[in-house]
């Protein structure tokens, strides 16, 4: 009985640990709506901060069991009006490594609307960058790892992340709609000025006095 007993306890005790660790496994990654900016896709036991960026405001993301490594994400204006896509992922993603000092490790490797590669920060640190065209809004997240393989351990799961992030907001003043409008066309019917009827005042001959 005492055998049965402790067996029962012994099977409760182990359904008492697994369980949860199980039950926080199994639940999927959700939408997170950060600072009524982006939506963004995270796992439940992640969570966000704000931080400071080069450009002002940013969002860094966090992962509670990893919190030396941050992904930031920032949204910002497009930096070309080219209507192909490679050559507006080009430009941006060089504007962005100049102000973020960004060193570039790898070739960019290009997708439809993306654009990808590792670098190193200034303070030795590898960055893995993703750039992102929506409509007038760029897309950056970058993360800070210590080392490549850092970096390259995360890279299935930053990826996920960065392909998720939705701009709840158009870009202000979006330059590219500026420079793609046309000029109002000029009416193809000349202007006739109405004529204008001339008067003439004539004045009759005064008659000379009857004598």
């Amino acid at each position: 009985m005492d055998l049965f007993r402790l067996c029962s306890c012994f099977c409760l005790f182990i359904a008492a640990v697994l369980l949860p660790v199980s039950a926080a496994e199994s639940v999927p990654s959700a939408n997170q709506t950060i600072n009524d900016e982006f939506v963004v896709k995270l796992p439940a036991d992640w969570s966000y901060f704000p931080v400071n960026s080069y450009a002002g405001m940013a969002t860094g993301v966090m992962d509670n069991n990893d919190i030396a490594n941050v992904i930031t994400i920032k949204i910002f204006q497009n930096m070309n009006c080219s209507p192909v896509a490679q050559e507006n992922l080009k430009v941006n993603l060089d504007e962005f490594n100049a102000k973020t000092g960004i060193a570039a490790l790898t070739d960019p490797v290009f997708g439809n609307d993306t654009v990808t590669q590792y670098g190193k920060y200034s303070d030795g640190k590898t960055s893995n960058l993703f750039l992102r065209l929506i409509d007038g809004n760029v897309v950056a997240v970058f993360g800070s790892y210590d080392s490549m393989e850092d970096a390259k351990a995360k890279a299935e799961e930053f990826t996920a992340i960065a392909t998720s992030v939705i701009p709840l907001h158009p870009v202000v003043n979006e330059l590219c709609v500026v420079q793609n409008e046309k000029p109002t066309p000029v009416p193809t019917t000349t202007y006739k000025p109405r004529p204008v009827p001339t008067v003439s005042n004539t004045i009759a001959p005064t008659k000379a006095p009857v004598s």
